[in-house]
């Protein structure tokens, strides 16, 4: 099964949830949407989906107008805000998880690296408006001269190699990266995430605790220790095994140690022994964490993820879950893009590799995605016109490109290499 088809059965599902009094009657708040309202729950949900980045006044007027057959009401801003505070967030966290259970349900062949799952898992944090509500709600981080700005953390569980993400949490500023983890990987209730899959991280996440939460869930990870790990600096081994106690308990980790090509050394801690996994392998498949940057990348320059469509915190949990779904869209589309890009170009000599090019797809999910979740029909050839399109709007694959890390310009806000798909 291709991922087109995958994609318009989801977005079959995601339409039919969306129109049941179940999803209705599970979140909305209070006795909301209970009377022969203007603005119905489910419109409500389709206009919140559309992506939201103009001004409300605008994207109003615009959503009329493309989307007759919804018979959407000409409703003033301020009563569209009155009525999605009405709408719990967690009704978009259902989106989410009904894309991620269809897709890892499906008879689709999943990526793998030699036969394991890849996931990463790591943090972000978010600009929110500023408001005294948000920074009560999320935290603020405080600058020399006392000023607070409105913050918010983000973390993401996610399939590197199969471009899903898992399992996403917007929360309180500053909240434990470690016990975010744990709500990633007990969110995950299928079978297939849990067989045979490592998860990626960086710097932040090490600890005895964590080692053994993995080992206990029966996942295998790759985590990436800091220098400040005397003991293991004192290893002179590239390959060795430490053993420590966590309890009453005596445990074991291996310890990898790979040298970057600017002279530094990267520790890395992981519960797989296989031995036939060298060191080299471990180098490979630690890059491969990359991925989870390139996401939020994408999130936050392509998508506008920060570009809230509210200022309460209701609104800008709705714009997050949101963001999220629309991304997992496009993933699916560039997917098979890619393949039959690789697919046309197998017998050909180029000098260079190709792909679709993601901020295309993305601009057209974004613009199109209520009438391909609402229209079934015309929704499957909308996606097969768009699949055609990314075929021939391709971006060139630079392999094994590094820049050397310069200092950051904390004032600077654009950037001639990311660029929105709004």
């Amino acid at each position: 099964m291709n991922h087109i088809k995958i994609l318009s059965i989801i977005l079959r599902r995601t339409n039919t949830l969306i129109k049941s009094e179940d999803y209705k009657e599970s979140y909305r708040i209070g006795n909301s949407f209970s009377r022969n309202r203007k603005l119905s729950f489910s419109n409500a949900i389709y206009f919140i989906c559309s992506a939201l980045r103009k001004s409300l006044s605008s994207e109003i007027h615009n959503f009329i107008g493309e989307h007759s057959y919804l018979e959407f009401p000409d409703i003033s801003k301020q009563a569209f805000s009155k009525a999605r505070q009405n709408i719990s967030p967690e009704a978009f966290k259902e989106l989410c998880r009904l894309f991620v259970d269809s897709y890892y349900n499906s008879n689709i062949n999943l990526k793998k690296w030699n036969g394991f799952n890849i996931f990463a898992i790591d943090g972000t944090t978010l600009q929110i408006p500023d408001t005294s509500e948000n920074i009560e709600h999320f935290g603020a981080s405080t600058n020399q001269s006392k000023t607070k700005t409105a913050l918010a953390s983000a973390s993401a569980l996610y399939d590197v190699l199969n471009d899903i993400v898992i399992d996403a949490v917007i929360s309180r500023y500053r909240t434990s990266e470690r016990e975010l983890v744990k709500q990633h990987i007990n969110s995950i209730n299928n079978a297939k995430l849990l067989d045979n899959s490592v998860v990626l991280f960086d710097r932040g996440y090490p600890s005895y605790e964590m080692f053994d939460f993995l080992d206990e869930k029966g996942l295998f990870f790759v985590i990436r220790l800091s220098s400040s790990y005397k003991e293991i600096q004192a290893i002179n081994s590239n390959d060795s095994i430490l053993n420590y106690n966590f309890g009453p308990i005596s445990k074991k980790v291996r310890i990898i140690k790979i040298k970057l090509p600017d002279g530094t050394i990267e520790m890395l801690a992981t519960n797989i022994f296989d031995k036939s996994i060298t060191t080299t392998l471990f180098k490979e498949l630690y890059f491969l964490r990359w991925g989870i940057e390139c996401k939020y990348k994408e999130l936050k320059s392509s998508i506008e993820i920060e570009e809230f469509s509210g200022t309460k915190p209701i609104a800008i949990k709705q714009d997050f879950y949101v963001s999220i779904y629309l991304s997992m869209v496009a993933s699916l589309i560039k997917t098979d893009a890619d393949a039959a890009i690789a697919n046309d170009n197998k017998h050909k000599t180029l000098k260079s590799e190709y792909q679709a090019n993601r901020n295309f797809i993305l601009s057209e999910v974004l613009k199109k995605i209520v009438t391909i979740m609402v229209k079934p029909i015309s929704g499957k050839r909308i996606l097969e016109i768009l699949l055609e399109k990314a075929k021939k709007i391709r971006s060139q694959i630079r392999p094994n490109r590094t820049c050397e890390r310069k200092n950051k310009h904390p004032r600077k806000k654009h950037h001639s290499q990311r660029k929105s798909c709004i």
